[in-house]
């Protein structure tokens, strides 16, 4: 389905979060009053809407009802709601919500028929300042008693806010340059390394977080075993690497110590031979090539067997994992160590190392 294409003379913050007051002085006329948005008042106005909002302490349980022209309070006026206040946040220039519309909120917004908040204090939450600062009397007029609001009790839609200098719901124009504070840059930076997009919302970002942290959870109980088999692997290579060292007549043990390191660093048997025979070491010949076009020789003792023959005609890979059996089986029959097995085969049938028996 096709998303609307909603009237771009009036986009919304890209971050999805609005700002519902400004901070600063805002002088009162009708109440008598300078209200004080000043840090302090800030914070706490934020912090125990969220407080009340987790706790479902609002007057419509976890989000507060954003009406027009606070109507909600005038028993001959409608409640419609034109959106909810899910949560609130406290930055440099003043308090911003972020809002779930209606539909009836979204079409006035988005139309533009309203572009501007107006923020809601009861008397019993507001603290009277004893002092006054110096102030330009037509800003703040010093005759009115200076208050500082502790907790926000409603918030409406309206084009004639009273507390001058807060950004509009939406901005003008789609040049008009997007006002980005420094905990969102974060959350790009966030959404960049998670593989999102930097646009996408907090909630995309924080799932994405969410299902990672479950899937290292999930791994975890295989650790061990992960372990276990890369160990186990680990030795397995390491035979291998012996056996291909041995089939290609690396005796000297100095340079045997050189190459295991980068031999054990190669994926696979074949990258390893490759390897060799790029260093020079080609697969030694075996003194039993005459033999593989001769018939085994006979023996006329009543004691004497005759060489194995498919000993006499296996090839190179072959060879090799007949060596590997063999030095297994020595291992668990006599419950040594890989290098004492393959020594004792390697003495006891020296043709499946290429070597002729002395």
């Amino acid at each position: 389905m096709n998303s609307p294409i909603l009237n771009r003379d009036f986009s919304h913050p890209h971050d999805g979060w609005y700002q519902i007051e400004p901070k600063g002085e805002h002088p009162n006329r009708a109440a008598g009053v300078v209200q004080v948005i000043d840090d302090e008042a800030a914070r706490s106005i934020v912090n125990r809407f969220n407080e009340d909002a987790a706790a479902g302490k609002l007057r419509h349980g976890n989000e507060l009802l954003i009406d027009h022209e606070h109507f909600s309070d005038q028993p001959d006026k409608e409640t419609r709601a034109y959106g909810w206040l899910t949560e609130l946040q406290d930055r440099a220039d003043g308090i911003y919500g972020r809002v779930r519309w209606s539909k009836t909120g979204k079409e006035a917004v988005d139309g533009g028929d309203y572009r501007f908040f107006s923020t809601e204090y009861d008397s019993k939450d507001l603290s009277v300042l004893n002092s006054a600062p110096e102030a330009d009397p037509q800003v703040c007029p010093t005759n009115l008693r200076r208050v500082r609001p502790l907790r926000l009790a409603g918030l409406t839609l309206t084009n004639m806010n009273n507390n001058r200098g807060q950004k509009p719901i939406t901005n003008r124009g789609p040049n008009e340059p997007a006002v980005e504070h420094q905990g969102t840059k974060h959350m790009n930076t966030v959404a960049i390394k998670l593989g999102l997009a930097a646009e996408v919302s907090e909630e995309i970002i924080l799932a994405e977080v969410t299902r990672l942290l479950n899937r290292v959870t999930d791994m975890i109980p295989h650790e061990e075993e992960n372990k276990s088999l890369r160990d186990r692997l680990g030795v397995i290579d390491g035979e291998q690497v012996h056996t291909l060292l041995d089939l290609h007549g690396v005796r000297d043990e100095k340079i045997r110590n050189r190459l295991k390191p980068v031999l054990m660093g190669l994926k696979n048997r074949e990258e390893r031979v490759a390897a060799l025979l790029d260093f020079g070491f080609k697969p030694e010949e075996r003194r039993a090539s005459m033999a593989d076009r001769l018939p085994p020789r006979l023996l006329n003792r009543n004691e004497g067997r005759q060489p194995r023959p498919e000993i006499l005609h296996l090839n190179e890979q072959e060879l090799a994992q007949r060596a590997e059996a063999e030095i297994g089986d020595y291992k668990i029959r006599n419950r040594c160590t890989y290098t004492e097995a393959r020594n004792a085969v390697r003495v006891a049938k020296p043709e499946l190392f290429g070597l002729e028996k002395k």
